[in-house]
């Protein structure tokens, strides 16, 4: 046993655990693993566990895709997963008439998302739309798409949705000129197919099938010449259409400052300390008003970022002030104190910006929070020798976190430092993800 242990000591002392730390989790894990969990049950997860690691290792697309799918009812998952992809390299792609299935699946290298996933799109439509390019090959284009579909299961709204996600990209047409032509599209598919069940033969139908495609792959005269439109109103149509943003996000243009300018993000605040202060950005979801008992309006606001969702707690006079921040579609940073519960935490906001605004704007102080129950007195000459590598000429303070108490020191004019990532990484290693803010 002398042999485990003392390479688990050398990896905290790496770690930079102290070593009675290091020994007490030591012994709690030996207890735990003795008489705390069936050795068998242990088995059975080890050979999953290895099992499901080699599936991601070397093939990572398809279990990405499979994961992804068993999710598919879990928003916050599924926004996690593709934040997760993105950062194995994997591509998350939008619906396609060609490729897409009703559930997540392989394209080549990356993973593309279903049908089932666009809203208006039923069973009805999806199984139509698989069985007729299984059989008949590829969609060349809205027309050949409208011409070939059963137009009962495939309405309106259908080709609307689809239009809106990006579905029709494959066939080389751009969203916006699709969505001003679709319905004069399909009311002329709508007519030849009535034609041809009722016996009837359009003269022309033969020399019009006959007419070389045009660059769109329609057989038809071409798409009007409309640019597309702009990135903003993309993602917005797609978020619109299937809930999530695929080929973007709002907040991915500020990805160099997120770091910096947020202690959290909704992944992490399930690991924060109740009534802890905390910063994170994201774009505002959905807001459900409320009326106090004073007959003020409150709001519970649900704010979306890259990793999933958190519940924000507008209290009256906050509400009022940020009231029309909230109503727009602009990433915001949300600074507050958390309030966690057993199952969830919930942010208690402050002050509400723009987030544009903050990240053009020069950092000021930088804020490093010491949870004093878990902190050794190591810890803290590690962290000063770290920050007299960074001087420079902003602020600094120490927050110490206690039970229910957090106290600010200034660490004086001989700690000012240069806020930079490089510091706040430096940071996070010795106190924990989240514990640099700057502003």
């Amino acid at each position: 046993d002398a042999l485990p242990i003392s390479k688990f000591l050398e990896g905290a002392r790496k770690k930079r655990i102290p070593e009675a730390t290091a020994a007490r989790i030591w012994e709690q894990m030996e207890t735990f693993g003795k008489y705390g969990f069936n050795k068998s049950h242990s088995t059975a997860y080890a050979i999953i566990s290895y099992q499901t690691a080699y599936l991601k290792a070397h093939y990572p697309a398809e279990f990405m895709a499979a994961l992804l799918t068993s999710e598919k009812d879990n928003r916050d998952k599924i926004i996690s997963h593709i934040t997760s992809c993105r950062e194995m390299g994997l591509r998350v792609l939008p619906p396609d008439i060609n490729e897409s299935m009703s559930d997540f699946s392989v394209a080549g290298e990356n993973i593309r998302f279903g049908l089932a996933a666009v809203k208006n799109v039923g069973v009805g439509a999806i199984e139509s739309i698989i069985s007729i390019r299984a059989e008949g090959g590829p969609f060349r284009s809205l027309v050949d798409f409208c011409s070939r579909v059963d137009p009962r299961r495939v309405n309106k709204r259908v080709i609307e949705s689809l239009i809106k996600c990006g579905a029709f990209d494959s066939t080389g047409s751009r969203r916006r000129p699709l969505m001003a032509s679709y319905e004069e599209v399909m009311d002329q598919a709508q007519k030849r197919q009535r034609e041809r069940s009722s016996g009837q033969l359009n003269l022309l139908e033969p020399f019009e099938s006959s007419k070389p495609h045009s660059p769109s792959g329609s057989i038809d005269s071409p798409l009007p010449d409309l640019p597309e439109w702009d990135h903003k109103e993309l993602l917005a149509h797609e978020k619109e259409t299937i809930g999530f943003y695929i080929t973007g996000h709002p907040l991915s243009r500020f990805s160099d400052r997120l770091p910096i300018l947020t202690s959290a993000d909704s992944s992490t605040l399930s690991r924060k300390l109740d009534r802890e202060t905390v910063s994170l950005a994201g774009i505002v979801s959905s807001i459900r008003e409320v009326t106090t008992k004073r007959k003020e309006t409150m709001a519970y606001v649900t704010l979306e970022d890259l990793k999933g969702t958190v519940t924000a707690i507008f209290f009256p006079e906050i509400y009022r002030s940020a009231y029309d921040l909230l109503q727009g579609d602009e990433p915001l940073l949300i600074r507050g104190m958390l309030d966690v519960a057993e199952d969830n935490a919930k942010l208690i906001a402050a002050e509400a910006l723009l987030f544009a605004s903050v990240s053009d704007k020069p950092l000021n102080s930088a804020y490093f929070t010491v949870d004093v129950r878990s902190s050794s007195p190591e810890d803290i000459e590690i962290l000063r020798a770290k920050l007299r590598k960074f001087r420079g000429k902003q602020d600094s303070f120490i927050c110490l976190l206690e039970e229910k108490c957090e106290t600010v020191i200034y660490l004086g004019d001989e700690m000012r430092l240069d806020l930079s990532p490089a510091l706040k990484k430096e940071v996070e290693e010795i106190l924990g993800t989240g514990a640099a803010q700057f502003v």
